[in-house]
């Protein structure tokens, strides 16, 4: 009997040589832990979206000389004030993988592992596939507003002469004498739109005389179709300066939102037709945007597994695995359509694996340290 006891104890005491367990402890480690072997660090990763938000924005401007768009031109349809307005034209959402600041670890390498040498094929292997990071574009804030538009401005000093006679005595004699006085003045903003207009009829006359072949040369047809073309495009600018334009163009938000599986709904932002694109959400719940991510694999067969496994308790490696999810775009109180079908790690639960896996591969299923 002794003797079988002295086999048993032996065998046991080879078999923990041969598979000696290593020791993987949640940060933060307690006081009562002890390490003494040599140590590496990793972070099981959590599912971020990139989100790229684009709105388009819309600036009605006044032209400079609006007020007499009607009474000079006939025009009633023109911009009278300057106004801005937003709408969502697209939003995109890509999922890709960041480190868990809940989940970190550390592994005290065993004597196998430290052996031959594991921490080396640690950090060899440490490529992290299919982890990625992305950084956020600079708004583009470039002036869109044409340059004649912007820039445009008449001779707004104009000289005017007046003569008129003055008596003088010249070697005695009384004489009348005439005088030329130059006045230098500025022109109101209703004479400078009255230059505009005489430059619009002007350009009206010349393409008039254009397509009646009134002018002596005769223009070949690319030469007749480009001046037509220059005369248009140069009357439409002068019309602009009384009827306003209107500016469109997109702008880009970039940023970055984490799931969770507690709640159903993840807040995106809002867009107001009157502020634009905003992270806070909006008390008008019809200017907000969501993301609704439903895992299509139930988790709760998964949480059973994991916590009746025997494993539950012992010091192997944690991992866990994403769990795909259905993911759709829901505006205020209407869901939209699917944006697509993404893995999310927040959805899957943590896993602990049997000790003593001395050549697992951690660095497949996070961030080695």
């Amino acid at each position: 009997m002794i003797k079988k006891l002295l086999i048993a104890s032996l065998c046991l005491f080879v078999f923990q040589q041969v598979y000696p367990q290593k020791a993987v402890y949640k940060l933060p480690v307690t006081s009562e832990t002890t390490i003494t072997n040599p140590t590496f660090f990793y972070t099981l990763p959590k599912t971020a979206f990139k989100v790229e938000v684009i709105v388009t924005k819309t600036s009605n401007i006044k032209g400079l000389y609006a007020d007499f768009a009607e009474k000079m031109l006939g025009i009633t349809n023109y911009c009278k004030e300057n106004t801005t307005s937003f709408q969502l034209k697209n939003i995109t959402v890509i999922p890709f993988s960041v480190p868990d600041e809940k989940l970190q670890f550390v592994v005290e390498l065993s004597s196998a592992q430290m052996k031959n040498n594991f921490l080396h094929s640690v950090h060899t292997n440490n490529a992290t596939a299919g982890f990625h990071t992305f950084s956020t574009l600079e708004p583009n804030n470039a002036d869109l507003l044409p340059d004649f538009f912007k820039n445009y401005a008449d001779v707004i000093m104009q000289q005017t002469q007046e003569t008129y006679t003055e008596t003088k005595i010249i070697d005695g004699v009384v004489t009348q004498v005439p005088v030329t006085q130059t006045k230098t003045t500025t022109k109101t903003l209703a004479q400078q739109a009255q230059t505009a207009v005489d430059f619009i009829e002007q350009i009206r006359d010349d393409r008039y005389a254009i397509l009646s072949f009134s002018q002596e040369t005769t223009l070949e047809k690319d030469a007749f179709e480009y001046l037509v073309n220059q005369l248009d495009e140069l009357e439409k600018k002068y019309l602009e300066l009384f009827t306003g334009i209107t500016i469109s163009e997109d702008v880009r938000e970039i940023f970055i939102v984490n799931p969770n599986k507690d709640h159903a709904l993840l807040p995106l932002g809002s867009v107001a037709p009157n502020v634009g694109f905003s992270t806070t959400m909006s008390q008008t719940n019809a200017y907000n945007y969501y993301l609704k991510c439903t895992p299509q694999a139930s988790t709760r067969l998964q949480a059973n597994f994991v916590e009746n496994s025997k494993h539950k308790t012992n010091t192997g490696y944690r991992i866990r695995r994403a769990i795909p999810a259905f993911v759709s775009l829901v505006h205020g109180d209407v869901e939209g359509a699917m944006l697509g079908i993404f893995p999310i790690y927040q959805f899957g639960w943590l896993e602990t694996l049997p000790a003593g896996l001395d050549g697992f591969e951690v660095w497949k299923w996070g961030y080695v340290n």
